[in-house]
């Protein structure tokens, strides 16, 4: 019996020495570091080839490639608002070699409303880092009859515009409608965003609210009369938040904050839920070098075409994507009572 366990042992100490098999306890990983060096890696753009979140997330992977000796393959896409992309990230592998970004607005609203095709759920992806932070402003004609707060309250029958029924433009212009007691309905159809300033102008809606568009403003096409904060935003210090404007309190001001802080148009890049973490923090480090680094923001100031100052840890959009969701009922019966109320 003893002669027999001695071969035994000399058996596996033979088998060890020639590596067939791990003897270690847990056999050893390689560092995030290493693991990237050689392989592929795919970056999911939600917006299609061209568009500003698009140019950002191929900036991004400039610096990605770089740091990680990976081959990086920018894949688009973009149909159904961006949604095919959130849930392809969403389902995809979390082995770390499936990365993307989305825009926060459509992507959170779709979660808001409970848009049935969101197969995601927003607290559950590995944040690496979010890049900018573009504010909500209401917009309407330059010499049109509303010219301020007080002659939107004043008038009667207003029409807001907006494209989808579901979509980011739909609930800011209902929320501008209950913040400040208007007498309008949101007015859904637009083919895009681009189709809005011509409809101010023509005096076919009163006005609409969206993030800041420099070109139509210097245009001449529209003007904002405000943001849709509880701060004025940087980018454009004259313009008042709507909290200078009107008194807010309770519900209405957390549905203001909800704008300013969730719902704010910042570029995601994030990975899959369920990353392994050392990965998930390696990728984080490498971010966080990169948002301090002046030629890396003065790359991302060139493809937006305005100032960066905001970048935020992926730690922070985690917890920021967790508050949201334990709220996500109240917002979604209070959006729900707007529609109702508002959508013509």
């Amino acid at each position: 019996m003893k002669r027999q366990a001695a071969m035994v042992t000399g058996m596996l100490i033979l088998v060890c020495a020639l590596g067939v098999v791990s003897c270690a306890p847990e056999a050893e990983k390689s560092a995030p570091a290493d693991f990237y060096k050689g392989k592929t890696i795919e970056l999911v753009a939600t917006a299609s080839p061209g568009k500003s979140d698009d140019l950002i997330l191929r900036t991004v992977a400039l610096y990605l490639g770089r740091d990680t000796g990976a081959t990086i393959v920018v894949s688009n896409r973009h149909g159904a608002g961006g949604m095919d992309g959130m849930n392809y990230l969403y389902e995809s592998e979390p082995d770390g070699l499936t990365l993307g970004e989305v825009m926060s607005t459509k992507f959170v609203a779709n979660k808001v409303l409970g848009e049935p095709a969101a197969r995601y759920d927003i607290e559950k992806f590995s944040y690496i880092v979010a890049i900018d932070r573009e504010q909500t402003y209401f917009f309407v004609s330059p010499d049109g009859p509303y010219q301020s707060v007080a002659d939107l309250k004043a008038a009667k029958d207003l029409k807001l515009g907006a494209t989808s029924p579901s979509g980011y433009l739909s609930l800011a212009g209902l929320t501008v409608i209950k913040l400040l007691g208007l007498d309008a309905t949101v007015i859904t159809g637009f083919g895009g965003a681009a189709e809005l300033p011509p409809a101010v102008k023509r005096g076919e809606v009163a006005g609409y609210a969206l993030d800041f568009d420099q070109d139509m403003v210097q245009a001449g096409m529209i003007k904002p009369i405000f943001v849709l904060a509880t701060q004025r935003d940087p980018l454009m210090p004259d313009v008042p938040a709507i909290t200078e404007l009107v008194s807010l309190s309770g519900e209405d001001l957390e549905l203001v904050k909800l704008w300013e802080l969730t719902l704010a148009g910042s570029g995601l890049f994030m990975g899959p839920p369920g990353m392994p973490e050392d990965r998930l923090e390696f990728l984080r480090d490498l971010a966080k070098k990169w948002t301090q680094d002046e030629e890396f923001r003065n790359a991302i100031e060139t493809v937006v075409d305005e100032p960066v100052t905001i970048y935020i840890t992926g730690e922070e959009v985690t917890r920021s994507m967790q508050d949201i969701t334990t709220e996500l009922g109240k917002y979604r019966e209070t959006f729900a009572e707007l529609i109702e109320r508002y959508r013509a």
